[in-house]
């Protein structure tokens, strides 16, 4: 901190003492005062602009050289409010005001990327243990046909689980930045359920489903067609997965209209949710009972679909009945 650029910085300062100087010294000349007086005027003006200035600007060198020595000694630099002292003048007091506001918004910062690193951290170790499971079961169906010829329809569903995790990873990994990688246009509704069905024929055919598509062929909705195409997926896995073992499963995907704007609906007639689980199915590593009942859920299909339509500007929706199925809304 320089002195000079500190004078130059309040030179209105300095203004103001040498107009107060100069009435003096104009008042004295009027009524005749002494040439010494307005001599002593004129300098003690002149060392009281002086010594103001420079107790000015060691107070505040004082200031922001410890700031600085305290800044540079530790090591979390945006928690220096925490080892300065208490501060004397209303400008020291306005400048500690605002270090500890920028303090708590980067503490806040802080504490939400460790959050949102320790949740991909934990997402990463459960889908580690996910992709082990596919992987370990294409291996066995290797070993048991050493001597016969492997039928592709035999591992290729292990193959299918592995790709949707993957996929799940990769769109978990890209969900927090969604906004930089989609183009809202009019997708056309009943072409996308279709292309997301005919992925999952082998699962769909295996469960021996119904698919019923009530959408009309021209209908058309406005999304990411990426995106939500994943989404749609991660709805029907789920509706796969919870599925009723002794009932073929029924899936149905409609069109209607909710408060003026434009609904698609996937329902199922699978196993359903308790009614004192439905508010939160769409919390992270949420699985509920059914997931506890032997279904390797995850907790994470309903966290992400939730999480890429808020991104994409939609809303999500669920209603369910244990027993009877669930019905979930992407709301447009």
């Amino acid at each position: 901190m320089r002195f000079l650029r500190y004078i130059k910085e309040h030179l209105w300062l300095l203004a103001a003492f040498l107009f107060v100087a100069l009435t003096a010294d104009i008042f004295l000349l009027t009524f005749e005062g002494s040439l010494w007086l307005i001599l002593y005027i004129s300098s003690a003006s002149f060392i009281a602009c002086f010594i103001c200035f420079l107790v000015g600007y060691l107070r505040t060198k004082k200031m922001f050289d410890e700031i600085e020595d305290k800044i540079e000694a530790m090591e979390k630099k945006y928690l220096v409010p925490e080892v300065l002292d208490e501060r004397e003048t209303q400008e020291e007091e306005l400048i500690f005001e605002i270090l500890k506001k920028a303090e708590v918004s980067m503490s806040d910062n802080v504490a939400g990327y460790r959050h949102e690193t320790e949740e991909y951290r934990d997402y990463v170790e459960s889908w580690v243990h996910e992709i082990k499971i596919p992987i370990s079961a294409a291996q066995m169906i290797c070993e048991n046909h050493k001597d016969t010829p492997l039928r592709e329809s035999e591992i290729s569903e292990e193959l299918d689980r592995i790709e949707g995790n993957v996929e799940q990873a990769l769109y978990y990994a890209r969900s927090s930045y969604v906004e930089k990688d989609y183009f809202i246009k009019e997708v056309n509704a009943s072409e996308l359920v279709k292309r997301a069905v005919a992925k999952r024929r082998r699962n769909l055919i295996a469960m021996r489903a119904k698919i019923e598509n009530d959408i009309a062929e021209d209908a058309v909705i406005c999304s990411d067609a990426k995106w939500l195409a994943f989404i749609l997926g991660q709805l029907i896995d789920n509706s796969i997965k919870y599925s009723k073992e002794d009932e073929g499963l029924i899936l149905t995907f409609s069109l209607e209209e909710v408060d003026g704007r434009k609904a698609l609906l996937i329902k199922d007639n699978g196993v359903g949710i308790k009614s004192a689980e439905t508010g939160r199915v769409f919390d992270k590593g949420f699985t509920g009972s059914n997931g506890r009942a032997g279904k390797a859920s995850t907790g994470i299909g309903f966290y992400l679909c939730r999480k890429l339509c808020l991104r994409l500007g939609h809303d999500l929706t669920l209603t369910s009945e244990e027993g009877k199925g669930t019905c979930v809304k992407i709301i447009f």
